[in-house]
């Protein structure tokens, strides 16, 4: 049965009507009605859909979600496909006119204005078109473009132009103008301003499509299996009830095929690592290297060939194949494997992921990303490499292999990613600058003071050796899992890149000095009205001389960027607003400075004052076709209209700052590791004012503490070395390495802190040895919780506190919820005490404060202040607004001396006829009150705390900001409330007999 295009054209019609609805919906309420429409439609036409054949499936899903189909290359933009149109359908000068009309602002896209045309044409031709016909002429277009797949080059035969053009307005011709709109977004692959959401439309078809493209990651393959004997018996959309049957009967039948891409994995991108923590969970995740280079799926079919070379087929990321366009690293394939050898472990086929660089033997080191165009083809050409330098003979392809999905018939991805990280490890053989693996690390988030450590070290160490960042993938999951996920495990792996967290990636202002309108782009940004989508960016090739004598600026265009992905839509929105104040037509005559620009760059308009916008990137490199070094992955962070353009930065200070970033660093690896590490540092100190002793009112003026990193002192760490065995033994076993650190080890600190598991003799990819010193069991605050097993007593450890041995740091004292030492029982005891107060006698080194509100905070209260103690540091004990305002509003009692809390009171002169207050106020809370930002004043205080009868007073006595007494004013507030104002706390230890205070800002030390 033919399915006719006016039924699709009907549904992207309806979609389109959501998406421009006058006034628009809220995103919830659009996203409903994209699914009522889309599931309508499917359920209306299902008989239509299911009598389908392969070929039209393929055609109808290439219909909705042409983006897909990366095999398909048309080499038709808007301009030549309007050129195309007028000589197809033999249009009049009038008419050809009205088509152009897509090149002006807020006349529509070339898609409405041939739909224009057709209207006012009259009526089409007959018979109408079917699907199957589109989707012929669309592979006829592929086919003569040298960039499609290999597929359809060698099954279309070349044609001409003019074979074309008729070939285009023969179906144009047939069409109505609804259904010729949305051929023209088809052929230039862009459908908006409807943006199809994929996952309804693949699983609307069948529910298990979205499983076989998985594993199967090509619309023709996974449909004949789909429409093949084993899973022709599936109905499309099941109950939800059976669904999870049929996908369990059916999971027997998912499997991937050599010559057939597989999918990828979702990932999501963690903003922080603190957010990064908290997708991590508690479970155990390893830690992966992410090198900057291109993915690479790696095919061996040994059947396919006597030849080992011609055994290889490769996939890029898109899902393009290109073997051909990588064969420079055929040989490296045949040699790491050892294809064609009597010792090969590939019986019959393989499917591997790597990464693939470009290494220097010179330098000994992986090149940066732009140097791959100098290397590898692009349908058999060399693309953007004309300001390039000439490849050099010590520079060459190698692969980073990282991943094992099949391996004969054992379907590798099923299993765990520590077990298809062993097997990968047997698999290949390590090639100095040719073939490696990435370096890895399993570190279990179930004790998060730890994992922390680790996650950052890892994190700074990867930076300092100009690799993108790290990438979490979770123990004990394997590749795709179709099982359903009840405990809400994290499944997903976590991208961790330094250009994703605010103050780390590379930025700088640059001017924006013209602009241009992109129709399509228009329509995906929804303002209506706009008038430029795509700006330019300049630095000033003449600095010194514009700003210091005032000559006429000379600008090079260094960067187009535009609005979809690059432009928030408040700046997009400004931009357009201000910029039409000094907006002139683009004269290089008349402007109002020089410009430097390529020919190929399009600008519409030019700003007689350039606006400011501070631009975001993820490192530095060389655009194509340019000489100079730019931003890359640049998108617009801020809008700047108290900036001038002199403020921007320089073509020569860009260059610079590229240099700077790209060359090894001078210094050397661990000098390189640790200044990252104190730039993240730096980054935590957020979490420390949300946790801290910094409230939400306070945040504007406090000053963070300075805080030397934790990172450089040592402690223990257990490292899992081997996770599984080979797939020769096929067991699993596990190793335990425990390593005391010296003091030495604070400068052994290098980037090399990845370990793949393997001996300590192996080299990694730089030739260092993989193992280096682990990091230190970092002391943590309070309200953190660390996660141990009971049965584990190797979790619970001792560490030094401040530079004191045998004493249990703050971690190991509060927040072990398993575990048995008498001082965390201690701690828990008084944390969930009840307070009472005993007798109160009259105590006249004490004060009782004179206002206590309606609601006051005594016996019973929730407040944190019920039935307490407090004594107020110096610096603060005469401020009137913590004496005579915040405190009035609490019934505690005001202590003017630490030495009342002494229980050894007679060991001190008399006071007075004071009693102490130990004495004679038991059970009651002790607090102290201290300005946290006064580190120094702080220090002194609790010196004389642990002093206190000698240092043998057990009672607890906790400290807090005096910023505590605002969160507080409602006497609702209990101690659970308040930690976010907590500075530490004295802890009596039993075992040494003595008090220590445990504080909770890393760099209190008493």
């Amino acid at each position: 049965m033919q399915l006719p295009f006016a039924r699709l054209s009907s549904l992207l019609s309806q979609l389109e009507d959501i998406e421009v609805r006058d006034p628009p919906l809220l995103q919830v309420h659009k996203l409903e009605a994209t699914k009522a429409v889309t599931a309508r439609w499917f359920r209306s036409n299902r008989a239509a859909i299911t009598e389908l054949d392969v070929p039209g499936a393929v055609a109808l899903l290439s219909t909705f979600l042409p983006e897909r189909r990366t095999d398909r290359v048309y080499g038709i933009q808007a301009p030549t496909l309007c050129r195309v149109l007028s000589r197809g359908l033999n249009l009049s000068a009038s008419r050809t006119k009205d088509l152009q009309a897509w090149r002006e602002p807020s006349r529509g896209d070339l898609a409405a204005c041939v739909e224009r045309v057709l209207r006012a044409g009259g009526p089409p031709a007959a018979p109408p078109v079917v699907l199957s016909e589109v989707d012929d002429m669309l592979m006829a277009l592929a086919g003569q473009c040298r960039f499609s797949g290999p597929a359809i080059i060698s099954r279309i035969p070349p044609g001409s132009s003019e074979a074309r053009d008729k070939l285009v307005g023969d179906i144009f011709k047939r069409l109505t103008a609804e259904e010729g709109k949305w051929l023209v977004r088809l052929i230039l692959k862009n459908l908006a301003p409807v943006l199809v959401d994929e996952k309804l439309i693949i699983r609307s078809f069948h529910f298990l499509l979205p499983d076989l493209l998985r594993f199967q990651n090509d619309f023709e393959a996974a449909l004949t299996l789909l429409k093949g004997p084993l899973l022709r018996g599936y109905p499309e959309l099941p109950d939800r009830r059976s669904e999870a049957l049929h996908r369990q009967s059916a999971a027997g039948a998912l499997r991937p095929v050599v010559g057939v891409k597989v999918g990828r994995p979702a990932f999501h991108k963690a903003w922080s690592i603190d957010l990064c923590l908290k997708m991590a969970g508690s479970q155990e995740w390893v830690l992966e290297r992410k090198y900057d280079g291109e993915y690479c799926e790696v095919h061996i079919d040994l059947s396919r060939s006597p030849n080992p070379a011609k055994c290889i087929k490769i996939f890029s990321k898109s899902g393009k194949e290109s073997t051909q366009d990588r064969r420079g690293l055929h040989q490296t394939l045949v040699q790491s494997l050892r294809l064609g050898e009597a010792d090969c472990k590939i019986e019959r086929q393989a499917i591997l992921l790597g990464e693939l660089v470009v290494y220097s033997d010179k330098d000994r080191c992986i090149l940066p990303f732009d140097k791959i165009r100098k290397h590898v083809w692009r349908s058999g050409v060399f693309l953007g490499n004309e300001q390039d330098s000439q490849a050099h003979a010590h520079e060459h392809l190698a692969i980073v292999f990282f991943d094992l999905l099949l391996l004969d018939d054992e379907v590798v991805m099923t299993r765990p990613v520590e077990e298809r990280r062993v097997w990968l490890r047997e698999l290949y053989t390590k090639m100095r600058g040719r073939a490696m693996g990435a370096e890895w690390k399993i570190v279990d988030f179930g004790d998060p003071g730890r994992a922390k450590k680790l996650l950052v070290q890892q994190f700074a160490a990867s930076i300092a050796q100009r690799c993108e960042g790290l990438v979490l993938k979770p123990c004990g999951v394997p590749y795709f899992s179709l099982d359903p996920n009840p405990s809400g495990q994290m499944r997903s792996y976590v991208k961790l890149k330094k250009d994703y967290m605010a103050g780390l990636g590379d930025d700088a202002d640059f001017a924006v000095i013209g602009a241009s309108y992109n129709a399509q782009q228009a329509l995906r940004c929804g303002i209506s009205g706009i008038k430029w989508t795509n700006f330019h960016l300049g630095c000033l090739v003449n600095a010194a001389e514009a700003q210091r004598f005032d000559a006429r600026p000379v600008y090079k265009l260094v960067h187009t960027i535009q609005q979809e992905a690059c432009i928030p839509k408040p700046i997009l929105q400004s931009l357009n607003t201000l910029g039409a104040r000094s907006a002139r037509p683009y004269d290089p005559t008349s402007a109002p400075f020089s410009l430097q620009v390529a020919n190929y760059v399009k600008i519409d308009v030019v700003f007689d004052t350039p606006l400011v916008l501070e631009v975001l990137g993820s490192g530095y490199d060389k655009p194509a076709s340019c000489g100079f070094y730019m931003l890359r992955h640049a998108r617009v962070k801020k809008l700047h209209q108290d900036r001038s353009w002199k403020d921007c930065v320089s073509f020569q200070e860009l260059q610079e700052r590229a240099a700077a970033a790209r060359d090894q660093p001078a210094e050397s690896e661990s000098q390189e590791t640790r200044k990252w590490l104190e730039k993240l540092t730096s980054r935590l100190k957020s979490r420390l004012e949300s946790e801290g002793t910094i409230t939400p009112r306070s945040r504007r003026t406090a000053t963070p503490t300075t805080t030397e990193s934790a990172f450089m002192t040592a402690s223990r760490q257990a490292d899992v070395a081997t996770r599984t065995s080979p797939p020769s033994s096929r067991l699993r076993s596990r190793t335990q390495c425990v390593r005391q650190p010296t003091k030495c080890d604070r400068g052994k600190l290098n980037g090399r802190t990845l370990a793949e598991g393997q001996p300590a003799n192996t080299n990694g990819l730089h030739g260092h040895p993989a193992e280096t010193p682990c990091p230190p069991r970092k002391r943590r605050r309070i309200g953190d919780v660390e996660r141990a097993s009971s049965s584990d007593p190797k979790r619970v450890r001792r560490a030094s506190v401040c530079g004191e041995k045998n004493v249990a740091p703050l971690a190991d004292i509060t927040n072990q919820a398993l575990g048995r030492s008498p001082l965390r029982r201690q701690l828990a005891g008084r944390q969930e005490k009840p307070v009472h107060s005993a007798s109160r006698r009259y105590c006249p080194g004490l004060r009782k404060q004179s206002r206590v509100p309606p609601h006051e905070c005594g016996a019973g209260s929730a407040c944190a202040f019920a039935n307490s103690v407090i004594y107020l540091a110096p610096c603060i004990a005469t401020t009137p607004n913590i004496t005579e305002d915040l405190l009035p509003n609490h019934s505690a009692v005001i202590t003017s001396e630490l030495l009342h809390w002494d229980r050894d009171s007679d060991a001190h002169p008399a006071m007075r006829d004071t009693v102490s207050e130990s004495q004679a106020y038991p059970d009651m809370r002790k607090i102290i009150l201290v300005e946290a930002k006064r580190v120094q004043v702080v220090q002194d205080v609790l010196q004389q705390v642990v002093g206190l009868n000698n240092g043998r007073l057990k009672e607890r006595i906790d400290v807090y900001d005096w910023r505590v007494l605002e969160e507080c004013s409602g006497h609702d507030k209990g101690p659970e409330a308040v930690k976010e104002h907590f500075v530490g706390a004295t802890m009596f230890d039993d075992t040494e007999m003595r008090r220590i205070f445990v504080s909770a800002i890393p760099d209190l030390c008493v």
